[in-house]
C-alpha cells in the first residue's frame, strides 16, 4: 500500500490498512503509533481499531484482538461490527460465556448479519451439550447417537497427547496451557458454523486454537464426509493447537500444515506420491509465497492438495537434514516475530530460496526410492519407446522425418515472431508383452516395465489373479513401494486359499501384510482393520486383534456390525471393560435391540 499512500497520505482506508500491516508483523508499538496518528486525523473514530482487531483475529492473536476490538466497540455504541467481530472471536477462542454474550449485542445491533444469528443458534445450542473431561480434554457432544464415539474418545486423546506434546520423533516437545475443548458437532452444518459462522465448509475438523471441533463421522443426511479416521483427523488438528501455542500463533500457513501432516504418522497414498512427482518434474513445486497462497487461494483444483504434500515433504527433509530441534527452533522464532528467511538462516544456515533449491535434489532421490523415477543407469519408458521405435530401418527413417519438421517449424516461428515451438511428438510403438518381457530381462527391477508385466497379467487372466502371478507382484511392489495395487492384489490371492493351500510357503495368514499396508494409507473406511481384527483373531493373536477391531470402530463408529467384532474379540480374552464400552454403544446406535 506504500504507493497508494503516497498518492493519498490522508485516505482513511489506507491508514487503517497500515496500522493492520503493522499489526500482523507483531509490531505493536508502531501499530499504537500508527493508531493515534489516525485518531489525530478522525478524533473518535473507531475505523482503524476495527480493521486492526479483525485482522489479528483472523490471525489468532485473540489477546491483541480483543484489545482492540474492544476499544473500537466503546468508541461506537451503535454500530455492530467491532461487537460482532468480538463475539467471533469469543467463540474460536474458546471463551463461550463472552462469546454469548456479545453476540446477543451483536444480534440486536444487527439482525440481518448471519454469521452473527447462526453462531448465536449454535452457542446457545453449545449451552445444552453433554461434557466429559479428562486430564487434557474436555469434550462436548450433543445427546443422542454422538454419545456412542465420546465415550470412546477420552482415553485415545490422552495417548495422542503424549505424542504430539513429547519429545519422541517430530513431537512438538511443548504442552499447550489449559484443556483443549473438542466440540463434536452432530451434523457438517453446526460444524460449519461452529468454525466459520457460515453453513457450508469443505473439511470435517478443523482447530482455532485452544478448541477444535469435528463433524461427526456418520453416514446419512446431513453428513457430507461420511465415516472418516478420526482420531487422525484429530491429531493432525491438535497438532495446530500445540504448534500455535509454542508459536504463539505466528507460523508460516504451510509450516503448521506441514507439521500437523507429519504427525498423522501416516504413510502417504499413491495419489499424494504421484502429485508430488508431476510437480517436481515439471517445475510446478511453489515458492514460499505461493505455498500459502495455495491454501487460500488456490489457482488450480489440485493447489491445496499440492501445498500440504509439499509442506509436508519440505517438513520432512528439514527433520532428516538438520534432526529434529530444528522446525521446534524455527518455530520460537516465529513467536519472536522474526520473519520465515531470516529464521531460516538462523536455524538452518540458508535463506528460503536456497533451502528450495536443495530440497529439489533430496526430493528427486526420494521419487528414485518410491520407484517414480528411475535408478541410475535404467533407462525411462520413454527413452525405451524411442528406441524401440528407432530399432528399424524405416522407424529411423520416420523419426528423423518428424524431426526435421519439427525443427523446421520451430525456425519459421522464430522468423516469424511467434513463439518457438520446440516440442517433438515422435510416433511411438505401441508398448506390448514381448516389448516388456524383452526389456525386462536387461532391467530386471524396472517398476514401469513391471507394471506393465501386471497389467498384462491381470488382463489374461481376466481380473482374477492366481497363485502363479505372486512372484511378479512381490517384485513389483519391492521396486516401486508406493503403489496399492500389488498389495491389493496379492490380498486378494491369498485370501481365496483355501484351508490348508499354499503359496510360496504362506497360507491364507500371507495376506496379513498386505492388509497392514492397505489399512495404514486407508482414511474412510473401516474393512481392511475389520478383516485384519478376523484373522489376528483366527490366530488367536488378541493383541493385534483387538487393536485392530478398536481402529475399525474409531473410523466407522456407528457401525453396530464393527462394534459387535470388537466386543466378541475382547470377550474372547477377558477384557469386559472393553467390551462393556463396545456393548454399552451398541445399545446407544441400536437401541431397539434386546440382545444389547
Amino acid at each position: 500500500i506504500q504507493p497508494m499512500l503516497e498518492r493519498y497520505p490522508r485516505m482513511r482506508p489506507l491508514l487503517s490498512v497500515q496500522a493492520a500491516v503493522a499489526a500482523l508483523r507483531y509490531d505493536f508499538e508502531a501499530t499504537d503509533r500508527l493508531l493515534s496518528a489516525f485518531d489525530a486525523l478522525s478524533p473518535g473514530s473507531p475505523d482503524a481499531l476495527l480493521e486492526v482487531g479483525r485482522t489479528l483475529s483472523e490471525a489468532r492473536q485473540y489477546a491483541q484482538a480483543a484489545k482492540y476490538l474492544g476499544q473500537a466497540a466503546a468508541r461506537a455504541p451503535y454500530r455492530a461490527e467491532a461487537v460482532c467481530e468480538l463475539g467471533l472471536l469469543g467463540l474460536q477462542s474458546g471463551h463461550d460465556t463472552e462469546a454469548l454474550d456479545a453476540l446477543r449485542k451483536a444480534s440486536e445491533l444487527d439482525p440481518f448479519n448471519l454469521r452473527v444469528g447462526n453462531s448465536l443458534k449454535l452457542v446457545q445450542e453449545l449451552m445444552g451439550f453433554e461434557r466429559i473431561e479428562s486430564e487434557h480434554f474436555i469434550v462436548r457432544y450433543q445427546q443422542g447417537p454422538d454419545a456412542a464415539l465420546a465415550t470412546d474418545m477420552l482415553p485415545q486423546l490422552e495417548t495422542m497427547y503424549k505424542r504430539v506434546t513429547g519429545k519422541g520423533p517430530g513431537g512438538i516437545d511443548h504442552e499447550p496451557s489449559g484443556k483443549t475443548v473438542i466440540d463434536l458437532m452432530p451434523n457438517q452444518r453446526w460444524f460449519a458454523v461452529r468454525i466459520a459462522g457460515v453453513t457450508r465448509i469443505h473439511t470435517m475438523a478443523a482447530s482455532t486454537g485452544p478448541t477444535i471441533a469435528m463433524e461427526s463421522p456418520s453416514e446419512g443426511p446431513g453428513h457430507s464426509i461420511g465415516t472418516y479416521d478420526w482420531l487422525r483427523v484429530v491429531r493432525h488438528e491438535f497438532t495446530h493447537t500445540v504448534t500455535l501455542s509454542r508459536s504463539k500463533n505466528r507460523m508460516p500457513h504451510w509450516f503448521t500444515e506441514a507439521a500437523a501432516v507429519y504427525l498423522e504418522d501416516s504413510p502417504r497414498d499413491y495419489s499424494t506420491c504421484k502429485l508430488l512427482e508431476g510437480a517436481l518434474e515439471n517445475d510446478g513445486l511453489f515458492d514460499f509465497k505461493e505455498i500459502n497462497l495455495a491454501f487460500v487461494r488456490p489457482k488450480r483444483p489440485s493447489d491445496r492438495s499440492l501445498a500440504y504434500a509439499q509442506g509436508h515433504w519440505m517438513y520432512q527433509y528439514m527433520i532428516e537434514r538438520w534432526g529434529e530441534r530444528a522446525p521446534l527452533e524455527l518455530m520460537d522464532l516465529y513467536g519472536a516475530g522474526q520473519r520465515e528467511d531470516a529464521a531460516f538462516r538462523k536455524v538452518l544456515g540458508m535463506g528460503t530460496a536456497e533451502f528450495l533449491e536443495q530440497f529439489k535434489g533430496w526430493a528427486s532421490k526420494q521419487l528414485v526410492s518410491w520407484g517414480m523415477l528411475p535408478k541410475a543407469g535404467e533407462p525411462t519408458l520413454g527413452q525405451i519407446l524411442l528406441e524401440e521405435a528407432a530399432a528399424s530401418e524405416q522407424g529411423r527413417a520416420q523419426l528423423l522425418e518428424e524431426l526435421e519438421e519439427a525443427t523446421t517449424n520451430s525456425g519459421w516461428a522464430a522468423v516469424a515472431g511467434g513463439v518457438e515451438q520446440g516440442d517433438w511428438s515422435p510416433s511411438l510403438p505401441k508398448p506390448d508383452k514381448a516389448m516388456a518381457d524383452r526389456w525386462l530381462a536387461q532391467y530386471p527391477d524396472h517398476p514401469d516395465l513391471l507394471q506393465a508385466e501386471v497389467s498384462y497379467a491381470v488382463g489374461a487372466a481376466g481380473d482374477k489373479p492366481g497363485a502363479d502371478m505372486v512372484p511378479l507382484l512381490e517384485r513389483y511392489a519391492a521396486s516401486r513401494p508406493v503403489d496399492p495395487l500389488p498389495h491389493q492384489l496379492l490380498a486378494r490371492i491369498y485370501m481365496s486359499l483355501a484351508p490348508g493351500e499354499q503359496v510360496e510357503g504362506k497360507g491364507i495368514e500371507g495376506a496379513i501384510p498386505h492388509l497392514e499396508y492397505l489399512d495404514a494409507r486407508e482414511q474412510g473406511s473401516a474393512t481392511y482393520a475389520a478383516e485384519l481384527a478376523r484373522r489376528y483373531a483366527a490366530l488367536e493373536d488378541w493383541p493385534r486383534a483387538a487393536a485392530k477391531a478398536e481402529r475399525a470402530t474409531t473410523v466407522a463408529p456407528f457401525d453396530a456390525d464393527f462394534r459387535e467384532l470388537a466386543a466378541t474379540i475382547a470377550l474372547r480374552h477377558n477384557d469386559y471393560p472393553t467390551a462393556l464400552r463396545h456393548i454399552t454403544a451398541l445399545t446407544i446406535i441400536e437401541p431397539g435391540r434386546d440382545i444389547h
